[in-house]
């Protein structure tokens, strides 16, 4: 239950953090893009999903 449970915050730290990185990304390199951290969020989150989806079938 714990490990499940650092899982899960790495998970949400990391798609938080990815997420407020392609914000800055899309506001200052693609003319106000803002949305690009929304979307590689989403990307992000369902990469981490697959990936342990994957580790608990083996």
């Amino acid at each position: 239950m714990k490990k499940a449970f650092c899982k899960a915050i790495l998970a949400s730290a990391v798609t938080v953090l990815g997420g407020w990185f392609f914000a800055a990304v899309g506001h200052d390199m693609m003319n106000g893009f803002n949305e690009l951290g929304t979307i590689a969020a989403v990307a992000i989150m369902g990469a981490w999903i697959i990936f342990f989806g994957e580790l608990k079938k083996k």
